[in-house]
């Protein structure tokens, strides 16, 4: 099935996309890089109120937002949180501590730290 010449989009319905993408690329980092320069050439042809994006009044004014696009921002805050947090815990494992210590937390032992044990067990016997 060949693809048309051109496709004609609502305004509203628009808006939804570009709204969908701008979120897609906070929610989702990976994805970043891969939709922003579509993003930037789309809202350069047609820009859009990224403050307000579903007020289609021509003469604009603030509303407040509804509880989806809240959730959505809550969501997107959550995810870099997480992504932060990851990074700082990278971080952390590379600041010098032991491969041993790094074994003590993950709640393992290694099979040398017994024979050491059996031996301060045996000297304690004597």
């Amino acid at each position: 099935m060949p693809l048309p010449n051109e496709v004609t989009i609502g305004r509203e319905n628009w808006v939804r996309m570009m709204y969908c993408m701008k979120h897609l690329m906070k929610l989702h980092p990976e994805y970043y890089d891969m939709i922003k320069p579509f993003y930037d050439q789309m809202y350069d042809k047609y820009p859009y109120n990224e403050e307000d994006p579903f007020n289609f009044e021509d003469n604009y004014k603030v509303r407040p937002r509804t509880d989806i696009e809240k959730h959505l921002d809550n969501l997107a805050n959550l995810n870099q949180k997480s992504i932060e947090d990851i990074h700082k815990k990278e971080l952390e494992i590379g600041d010098g501590r032991s491969l041993d210590e790094l074994i003590w937390d993950l709640g393992m032992t290694l099979p040398s730290w017994n024979n050491n044990n059996d031996k301060e067990e045996d000297n304690d016997k004597t």
